[in-house]
This record gives structure tokens, sequence and C-alpha cells, in this order.
């Protein structure tokens, strides 16, 4: 591997968000690692990806470190140990993102809530993945903390992933001399699903704003695909409740968990 830039932190960081909003701006390749841990864990219903056994998360670091000897230019990694991880392994741009424990916290709950039944953050607190953590990275690596020196120590509590994302291209890209050039489509998912994001129209399919997933789903016109929609997606809007079989507006962006939803839900003429 060329280059790598590794991002690392604890949860609730923005780590998975600053790496995807990195992935689209420069158009190479991301690989998120603890995903694959998170997947294990639900399918096992193992509470949390640190409850797995320690062999699943030394053959993960394995299979890591042999993706980082790819012959490619750069990839993005990230996960919550990807500096110990990659200890050791060649050009490598090392990130630490934080964050206040208020604002994780916050984040916590707001995904345990935006997410419904579909959430990926597993545990019942950010106390508790903190201390889960600190166990297993002693356990792997020998150390309850991280020892690695970062080229960027970033503060996420009051900014935005594209801003970080954003800070670290411009940070690593002046030191590597790398420049992007790519035309590469921003929602290759959204293409091949037939999905557009961006104001359009649709009839709700269901709607509970008071059990999970604290929404429900709107048909999209345009693609015929079920936009998920949360019941933030009618703050400031006219309507304050949404009926089966109801035509209204809205918007379609990405979510946090490699798929779509529905925001500024609005009335239709």
């Amino acid at each position: 591997m060329e280059n790598i830039i590794a991002i690392y932190g604890k949860t609730c960081s923005l780590k998975t968000e600053v790496a995807q909003e990195l992935s689209i701006i420069t158009g190479f390749k991301l690989t998120n690692r603890g995903e694959l841990a998170t997947t294990q864990a639900k399918v096992t219903r193992s509470g949390t990806a640190a409850r797995l056994p320690e062999s699943f998360h030394r053959e993960l670091d394995a299979e890591t470190q042999r993706m980082a000897k790819r012959n490619e230019k750069l990839m993005i990694f990230e996960s919550a140990f990807m500096d110990a991880v990659l200890a050791g392994e060649p050009n490598v741009f090392l990130v630490h993102l934080r964050a206040s424990d208020a604002v994780r916290n916050a984040r916590w709950s707001h995904r345990k809530e935006a997410g419904g039944g579909r959430t990926r953050q597993l545990g019942d607190s950010v106390a508790e993945r903190d201390k889960e953590a600190a166990d297993l990275r002693a356990r792997l690596y020998g150390s309850a903390s991280s020892t690695a020196k970062p080229a960027l120590d970033i503060d996420t509590s009051e900014r935005t992933a594209v801003e970080v994302a954003l800070e670290i291209w411009d940070t690593f890209e002046a030191e590597s001399g790398i420049q992007v050039i790519t035309d590469k489509p921003v929602m290759d998912k959204a293409a091949a699903r037939g999905i557009s994001p961006g104001p359009t129209t649709g009839r709700v399919k269901k709607y509970n704003p008071t059990q999970t997933p604290f929404g429900g789903y709107i048909t999209d016109d345009r693609s015929g695909e079920d936009i998920y929609v949360h019941k933030s997606a009618l703050a400031g809007s006219e309507l304050t409740e949404l009926q089966q079989g109801q035509q209204v507006g809205f918007d379609i962006v990405a979510d946090s968990f490699g798929s779509f939803k529905a925001v500024k839900v609005r009335p239709v003429s």
C-alpha cells in the first residue's frame, strides 16, 4: 500500500461518519473493520463486539494487516483499535478522533433512538463500551490505552463529519502530495437501487413515532423503494403527524447505516 489513512478513537467520536465522508470526497476505498465485528456480534447475539472470542479479533487484525499490503495508491481504514492494528506498517497517516463525554453520550442516545430496530450502536452505555474496549485493548495489545502518536488529533465535539474529513484530507494531501481527480458518483448505492438523493415525493407506507423504529417508511414515487423516515424529519414542518397512504414531499439523504432516509417531510399541494 502506497498510503493509508487510519482513523481511530472511542465510540461516538464520529469515526465512521468521518471515514465515510472522506471516502466520498476522495473516491478512495474505505474499509470499516469495526463493522465486521459489529455484524458478528449481532449475528451471534454477543451483546457487543468486545465480547466476541479473542480469536475472532486476532484473525480480523491479521486480515486487516494483509489488506494493508495490497498494491493500491491509498485506502482508508477505520476502527477503534486501528492505531494498534497497523502499528509498524509503513506510510500510515494516523488520525485520532475524540469528543467530550457529554457529546458522546448525546450522540449515543440519538443513534439508539434514530436507528430504532436498525441501530448499529451495541451495548447499554458509552461508559460500558469504553470499559469493554479498554479491557479488550489490554488483552490484544498489552495496554488499556493507546500509546500512538497520531499525525492529527481532532476534537469532533462541535464539528460535522464533513468538516473533519476535509481537514484530514487537506493535511494529508499537503504532506503526501497526492492530488485527487475523480468523477466517481457520490452515491453509487443509490444509483444501483434507482434511488436519487434530493427532493422527491412519495406515499406514507406506515408510521408510528412512539414505537421502534420511531417513525416509519415512505414509498418513493421515483424509485418505488421504501425510505425510512424518523419522527424528527417532521421538525419545522407544517405536518405534525403522518397517516398511512398520505402523499408527502421530502428529501432523500444518506444515513449512517449505509442506506437512505427521508428528511424535510412536507405537505404537497
